[in-house]
């Protein structure tokens, strides 16, 4: 009990001090708390080597209190190995028609994306785009249907923005309907090429010949098997309407600066695309992301790809003058003014009426101009190229991946007898924050404002 005479009261205390649980600091008394002996258990700040040396040999802790819950373990490595392969074989052959499947899994998408909250018209302040964590389950499954990955973030922008959502919804829906009429194409040329795997090799043919009598095949069947065996050499229209889909993705990608994710997503659509015209398309495409993404080399590649493929001017897509537009900018870019003329001047030969590419070679002339004021015959210096920073995202990524000067380097922490001692500059003292004084600046900077330190 304790007594105090200012305030007048007392306090009755009991022996118990500090928690009552076995692992807590001070002092318990027996008959207060009386504990169980537990022999080591794992303390308040978790199990150490010695406690979880017996969880790894005997199991559990050797209090025998925590039971370990090992379902993940068993199922991983008892029950794999106790279903006999028969059984295995036997259940694969239950596994679901996947065209049924990949038409539950677009009605499904479909639905849930129609059904998704139209974003609020905000003013005054900035809208709050609405989750897309109700739609990753239905992602998912269409996605393991076709085996392309859909960018969540993406999608989130597609369907926040009316126009992307509604282009969006139509190319699904057509989708789905022709699907179901026609059967999905990227299937059928997956059965095509494990069939031709199954088939013997030509050298084989003439043991297959056989003198007997043969049944007729009948029409339905052989018309199923044209149709699995025969899918067409140009981009079936299902086909067309998932590069639609994944580039309206891609759309929303780039709203949003996810450069990475919206190339990813078009490289997922060149798949798809089997005639020179949609893979002249998803090339251009291609280099237009990996051009705003700073990857100018992978730019140049797809631009010129694009243009290859699309030799001719053609009144319906303009893709090989974008491929030819986005291959001289990649090229102008890496600071060759030269051969982007060259490459340009080509493509006004071709499109002389396309606004596109003269625009281009304006831009290119504007940049052979502003060279010219710094070098006498207008082309960027060898050991300069490619060390200046054209666009946002490059400034982003060297923030994120690089190390400065000054910035997040080996000279940040010091280590010194297991401890770590900052390093850095105070720039409000000018001088290092170092416990290592008379070393020195390390090789960074001048350390400190002072002319000397005396040792």
């Amino acid at each position: 009990m304790t007594r105090n005479i200012f305030s007048r009261s007392s306090i009755y205390r009991s022996y118990q001090r500090g928690g009552w649980c076995p692992g807590s600091k001070h002092q318990k008394h027996m008959t207060m708390n009386p504990t169980l002996y537990l022999y080591r258990f794992p303390g308040p700040r978790g199990p150490g080597p010695y406690t979880m040396k017996y969880w790894w040999t005997m199991g559990c802790f050797p209090t025998g209190r925590e039971t370990p819950f090992r379902l993940q373990e068993f199922l991983l490595a008892y029950q794999q190995e106790h279903v006999p392969i028969e059984v295995e074989e036997w259940l694969c052959c239950f596994v679901k028609d996947p065209l049924e499947e990949l038409c539950d899994a677009s009605k499904d998408l479909f639905d849930a994306v129609e059904a998704f909250p139209e974003m609020e018209t905000t003013r005054g302040y900035r809208a709050v785009k609405p989750s897309v964590t109700p739609l990753l389950a239905k992602i998912k499954k269409f996605e393991r249907q076709l085996g392309f990955k859909i960018s969540p973030t993406g999608l989130r922008a597609v369907v926040s923005n009316t126009v992307l959502k509604e282009r969006f919804l139509d190319d699904l829906f057509e989708y789905r309907k022709l699907i179901e009429r026609e059967g999905s194409t990227p299937h059928r040329r997956l059965a095509r090429e494990s069939l031709e795997k199954l088939l013997p090799g030509r050298e084989d043919e003439k043991s297959y010949v056989t003198a007997q009598k043969v049944d007729m095949v009948g029409k339905e069947l052989g018309k199923f098997v044209g149709a699995v065996a025969s899918p067409p050499d140009t981009t079936a229209a299902d086909e067309k309407k998932l590069i639609c889909l994944l580039t309206t993705i891609s759309e929303g990608c780039v709203d949003l600066g996810h450069y990475d994710d919206a190339s990813s997503m078009l490289a997922d659509a060149l798949l798809f695309c089997h005639d020179s015209d949609t893979k002249a398309a998803a090339h251009a495409n291609l280099a237009i992301s990996s051009f705003l993404n700073g990857k100018f080399r992978q730019a140049e590649y797809n631009g010129r790809e694009a243009a290859l493929l699309q030799p001719e001017a053609k009144s319906i897509s303009g893709a090989g003058a974008k491929g030819h537009a986005m291959w001289a900018a990649a090229v102008a870019y890496q600071d060759d003014i030269d051969k982007a003329e060259r490459i340009i001047n080509d493509a006004l030969s071709l499109y002389s009426s396309n606004e596109e590419i003269k625009e281009m070679a304006k831009q290119i002339q504007k940049m052979r101009v502003t060279q010219s004021s710094f070098s006498s015959n207008g082309e960027v210096p060898e050991t300069l190229r490619g060390s200046r920073y054209y666009l946002p995202s490059q400034q982003s990524q060297a923030l994120a991946k690089g190390s400065g000067k000054g910035f997040d380097n080996e000279f940040d922490w010091a280590l010194f007898k297991n401890k770590l001692y900052p390093n850095k500059m105070d720039p409000t003292t000018n001088e290092m924050g170092s416990v290592f004084r008379r070393v020195g600046d390390m090789g960074l900077f001048i350390s400190s404002s002072r002319s000397m330190e005396p040792l």
